[in-house]
């Protein structure tokens, strides 16, 4: 395949036309379609989203939804920009086409900035996966536990700490699965199930209007709403996995444009939840909008709903960390006892964090407000800068590509005739930035930075004065989590 790339260019060179993005090989035959990313990207991140926007939004007061659209359109040009950021890189070097590409965000962020650039990226992408899925963890608890309570108020003794090692035992066989071109009917499964949820979730507000015919709206406090800014950036928090979709991708140059769709839509399902909870039941809202919508048919069928979707997300989000895990400790790209081994210990690792700090707003916020900000904010845009300064292999970090001579580094080579005539024949693809765009991704990145910084902030903040809640473990109190205390 990299051998084809290499002719490519170098026909595009001898007509005297220039290489674009459009010249991208196909990266599989079998991989996955616009759709089907599309599907992935709704699959792993509206979920959550879908019972803690409603609070969020509400914790904003009557600019939660213009927040929710902003943060969605950004997250929408960064998902775009992300997706350039590889497809530039396939055309620099071509031999990723014969690579197994475990860890392609932190690949994109050593071109662009280095070591430490894919040390940073490679810690706050498997923080926030890690943690999301933690997240999930205790949302599946939780959400089942409360079930089993309104159906069977006899249980009610049945904690979310008893089931948190039953849900995980039961997701563990499933997260063998090998990539994403794997398993793309589970993604299908968690999209749909979040879409019909948030529409289940709309009508059980909508029957709740007479139970709060003067709902109250209190004004935001700082707190709460650079806390609930935290969490609409996890509700999004979905660029840590769009780079292993892009992989995956029989034309991975395709991905911004499912990039953009995808977001959209996540961000309708969150508005078509979040503004009628804030307008109906205001500040009798809760953390989770199960708990906050009336008991009844309706509310049990969002519980099973989300439920299940969380399960086929946790699915999804765990997956590029497995891959990543296995990917520095060499396991085969196949189904295997190595594999099996770390598959395993990934989710009962989470189990173990999610039964030690049982809230799972708590947990939310704090990464929506610190690695979020940066896989979503701040990290595309400034490498999509930093990728753009690289007028030639010269200014680039790592090896040269394959179509280099091997034995010379990119320092030796800067400023040689080979490197020129390598420039002027469009082998190496420049990304050239008009003033405007280069504005907006500097707005963007700080947005990100003095967002992120004050809303981990206050989310810490929250956790020592006691405003979040936070309670003992699960191995020091079982019975946390328990729905009839709540």
């Amino acid at each position: 395949m990299a051998d084809s790339s290499k002719a490519s260019f170098r026909t595009n060179s001898n007509s005297g036309s220039t290489t674009n993005l459009l010249a991208l090989p196909a990266n599989s035959v079998n991989g996955l379609t616009v759709v089907t990313a599309i599907i992935f990207i709704v699959g792993s991140i509206c979920g959550g989203g879908v019972l803690a926007i409603p609070q969020a939004i509400v914790d904003c007061g009557v600019v939660g939804a213009l927040v929710v659209v902003a943060c969605g359109i950004i997250s929408a040009f960064t998902g775009y920009i992300l997706g350039k950021c590889w497809t530039v890189l396939k055309i620099r070097y071509p031999e990723y086409e014969d690579q197994r590409m475990t860890d392609p965000y932190p690949t994109i962020a050593f071109r662009a900035g280095g070591k430490v650039a894919r040390i940073a990226t490679r810690i706050c992408i498997h923080v926030t996966l890690f943690g999301g899925g933690t997240v999930f963890l205790l949302l599946i608890a939780g959400n089942i536990s409360q079930l089993i309570y309104d159906l069977s108020p006899d249980h009610k003794d049945f904690s979310l700490c008893y089931l948190m090692p039953i849900v995980t035992a039961v997701l563990i066989p499933i997260a063998w699965l090998g990539t994403p071109k794997d398993f793309w009917q589970i993604a299908a499964v968690a999209a749909a199930t979040s879409i019909l949820a948030a529409i289940f979730v709309l009508a059980c507000t909508i029957s709740a209007i007479p139970e709060h015919p003067s709902p109250h709206h209190s004004p935001p406090t700082p707190s709460g709403l650079f806390s609930a800014f935290g969490t609409i950036l996890f509700a999004f928090g979905g660029a840590s996995c769009f780079p292993t979709i892009q992989v995956d991708m029989k034309e991975p140059r395709k991905f911004p444009i499912a990039a953009i769709i995808g977001i959209c839509v996540v961000m309708s399902v969150y508005l078509m939840v979040g503004i009628p909870g804030y307008v109906i039941i205001g500040d009798n809202m809760e953390p989770n909008v199960i708990s906050a919508i009336p008991a009844g048919w309706m509310s049990y069928t969002v519980n099973f709903l989300i439920t299940f979707h969380l399960m086929m997300a946790f699915i999804i989000v765990m997956n590029p960390v497995a891959q990543e895990i296995e990917g520095t400790l060499n396991v085969p790209d196949k189904f295997c006892f190595k594999r099996v081994i770390i598959r395993t210990l990934l989710p009962a690792s989470s189990m173990f964090v999610g039964v030690t700090i049982p809230h799972f707003n708590v947990i939310l916020s704090l990464l929506g407000g610190s690695t979020i900000s940066c896989t979503n904010f701040i990290f595309p845009p400034l490498f999509y800068y930093l990728l753009s300064r690289q007028v030639d292999p010269s200014k680039a970090y790592g090896p040269s590509p394959s179509y280099i001579r091997g034995d010379e580094s990119p320092s030796e080579l800067s400023g040689t005739r080979y490197v020129r005539e390598l420039y002027v024949s469009h082998e190496w693809i420049q990304i050239n930035i008009p003033l405007l765009r280069k504005v907006i991704l500097f707005i963007i990145m700080s947005i990100g930075v003095v967002g992120g910084v004050i809303s981990t902030y206050f989310s810490v903040a929250s956790l020592v004065n006691g405003e979040s809640g936070f309670t003992v473990p699960c191995y020091l109190n079982a019975s946390v989590g328990n729905p009839s205390d709540g």
